[in-house]
C-alpha cells in the first residue's frame, strides 16, 4: 500500500489529499472520509467474525470501540483478512477499559489459535484398528513411540476459558452461571479434518500429551500421578483422531 495513502487512511495525514479531486480541502476530506470509514468498518467487521465470543462477552458497542483502537495502532500486514488480529489478544490484555474482564485476552487468544488451526495443513490420523494392530504387534508396548498430529497444541489459562468457550458454543450443555471462571484450565487444541477442535483436559493429560510430542516413549510419557488413566487417555487421542504414527523406539 502506498505509504502516503496508508498514512492518510489510518493517521489523518492530509498529505495524500492533493491526489484527490475536489474544489477544496473540505470536499476532499469528505470524499476520503467515506472511503476511510468503509475500510475501518470492514476491518472491525473482520475482527468481529474472528472473535465472536470475545465480542459477545463485552457487547458489540464495546468490542467495536476496542477494535477501532486496535486497528489504529496495528495496521494490516497482509491482504488476507483472516490473518489480521494476530496481536489482538495481547492488545486486549493491555487495554485499560477491558481490565474488568480479566480473562478476555485469553478468550481472544483461544479464538485466534482455533482459526489458525482451521486453516492449517491436515494430517491423516491412524484408525482405531491401526493403533490396536501396532500395540498387538509389539512385545513391549511401553517402548512404543506415539506420534501426534503436528497441529496438536496445549494451552494453559489461569481462567476457565475452555468452559466459557464451550458454554457459548453449546449453551444447552453448560451454563455460564455454573462456572468458576477463576479455575485454571488446560486445553488441547487440534485439527480434525476440516475444523479446529478444543478439549478441556486435566494437568496430567496435558503433561502426557506434551511428553508424547517430545518423542518420549509411552512409558516415559506417563505422568507420576495416581489418578492418571493411560488407557482412557489413549482412547481420547484415538477418538480425537490425533495419532498419526506408532512405532517401536530404537534400541
Amino acid at each position: 500500500m502506498n505509504k502516503a495513502f496508508r498514512d492518510a487512511l489510518f493517521h489523518q495525514d492530509m498529505a495524500f489529499y492533493e491526489e484527490i479531486k475536489g474544489h477544496s480541502d473540505e470536499e476532499k476530506a469528505l470524499r476520503f472520509n467515506v472511503y476511510r470509514n468503509n475500510v475501518y468498518v470492514s476491518l472491525i467487521d473482520a475482527l468481529a467474525d474472528i472473535f465472536p465470543i470475545t465480542q459477545t462477552l463485552v457487547g458489540e458497542d464495546f468490542f467495536r470501540a476496542m477494535a477501532r483502537e486496535y486497528l489504529q495502532q496495528n495496521l494490516p500486514k497482509s491482504p488476507i483478512i483472516r490473518e489480521y488480529g494476530g496481536t489482538f489478544a495481547d492488545f486486549i490484555r493491555a487495554f485499560e477499559p477491558s481490565q474488568s474482564v480479566a480473562f478476555l485476552g485469553d478468550i481472544a487468544d483461544l479464538e485466534y489459535k482455533l482459526l489458525t488451526l482451521t486453516h492449517a495443513q491436515e494430517f491423516t490420523p491412524l484408525t482405531h484398528e491401526e493403533v490396536s494392530a501396532a500395540f498387538n504387534h509389539t512385545t513391549d508396548p511401553a517402548k512404543l513411540l506415539i506420534r501426534l498430529s503436528p497441529n496438536t497444541q496445549i494451552m494453559l489459562s489461569c481462567y476457565a476459558i475452555g468452559s466459557i468457550y464451550l458454554a457459548h458454543k453449546q449453551p444447552s450443555e453448560q451454563s455460564l452461571t455454573q462456572l468458576d471462571i477463576n479455575n485454571s484450565e488446560y486445553l488441547l487444541l487440534s485439527k480434525s479434518f476440516i475444523y479446529a477442535e478444543m478439549h478441556v483436559i486435566s494437568e496430567a493429560e496435558a503433561s502426557f500429551v506434551q511428553r508424547l510430542m517430545q518423542d518420549k516413549t509411552l512409558e516415559a510419557a506417563i505422568p507420576d500421578d495416581d489418578t492418571f488413566d493411560t488407557g482412557a487417555s489413549l482412547a481420547k487421542l484415538i477418538q480425537w483422531q490425533l495419532i498419526t504414527h506408532v512405532s517401536e523406539a530404537a534400541t
